[in-house]
């Protein structure tokens, strides 16, 4: 849907990246066709979720004032919502054309309290995909909370609107216009780590809550233990033996005991289970190689990309491949 404009976009970058000192005007021939482009991405996007989920959301685009902006960017802002004061969903283009990042963001002038992700600590980090402009209200880097980056030569763009859908759907639900009821679980668990505040007065409330979730997290009971000893006491991906954080991860998410089965399970690290959970790391059904998610690439979890999961020895015990088929076709848990 959005491919030609997102590469013609990149593509004018990767010709005319920004040079300090010298700028281009918006009344310039050259870009006439970038802002055809941008209207013709914002417009695209309007069509696919002009009312969404009964919201109804603007589109922008950067236009700069007299001169030509370093960062292209296309807003999807709900109602109230500015890119200089708010919480919206943005995709922003690389200064030099290498693709753009997206996600939910807030207003780098007007921050609104998101749990953001530090992308750029200084001006020596080189990054693959690199959204700060000259100025320092143009610096987007470090105002998403969900980034994920997206290469040039974007082939396919399924995988950028369903990113888009899924950071719609926190961004409304921050602001009060759906209900938990109308999210995903792995979009509940982005929810409690990107929006929940900090709140001194209930530690201990907090405290219990935690003993609780870890309690259940680990699985304590039948379905854990089977693991455990199915594995080896070791975590199937990286192979720790701390056994305080190996935790039984389900393949198909838990509807009853019967997903309490030994090959609907593989035994995990805590922080792998959070991202196997997400997504971000998953597994071939054929032959049970491990992959990460492209926003993991340059992250520890690099060395994990490839690997191939470690089996427990009795061939019952292997997770199904009908159950990594599934899980992987319909995007689950």
């Amino acid at each position: 849907m959005i491919e030609k404009e997102f590469n013609e976009l990149c593509s004018f970058r990767q010709n005319n990246p920004p040079i300090k000192g010298e700028t281009i005007s918006t009344n310039s021939e050259l870009v006439k066709p970038v802002f055809a482009n941008l209207s013709a991405f914002r417009n695209k996007l309007e069509d696919r979720f002009r009312n969404y989920k009964g919201v109804d959301l603007k589109f922008e685009y950067s236009k700069g004032a007299s001169n030509f902006p370093n960062i292209l960017h296309v807003s999807i802002l709900p109602p109230e919502q500015k890119v200089s004061n708010g919480i919206y969903v943005v995709i922003c283009f690389d200064k030099l054309g290498r693709g753009a990042v997206a996600g939910c963001a807030e207003s780098k002038t007007h921050p609104k309290g998101l749990d953001v992700i530090i992308r750029k600590k200084s001006n020596k980090d080189e990054l693959l995909i690199d959204v700060d402009g000259g100025k320092e209200n143009t610096k987007y880097n470090n105002t998403f909370a969900n980034p994920k980056e997206f290469h040039y030569e974007l082939v396919d763009d399924s995988d950028l609107i369903n990113h888009l859908e899924i950071s719609l759907n926190l961004v409304l639900y921050k602001l009060g216009y759906v209900s938990s009821s109308d999210l995903s679980v792995n979009e509940l668990v982005l929810t409690n780590t990107l929006f929940t505040q900090f709140d001194p007065k209930n530690i201990q409330d907090a405290k219990e809550r935690i003993t609780r979730e870890i309690t259940d997290r680990k699985g304590q009971g039948k379905f854990r233990l089977n693991l455990l000893h199915a594995y080896n006491f070791q975590c199937a991906i990286s192979g720790s033996t701390v056994q305080q954080i190996l935790e039984a991860a389900h393949i198909i998410p838990y509807n009853g005991k019967d997903t309490n089965h030994v090959q609907n399970g593989i035994l995990l690290r805590a922080d792998l289970h959070t991202l196997f959970d997400l997504q971000l790391i998953t597994i071939d059904s054929e032959t049970y190689t491990i992959g990460i998610d492209d926003s993991l690439k340059n992250s520890e979890y690099k060395i994990y990309n490839g690997r191939k999961l470690n089996l427990p020895k009795t061939t019952e015990f292997q997770p199904s491949k009908e159950a990594i088929i599934l899980r992987n076709k319909s995007k689950i848990n």
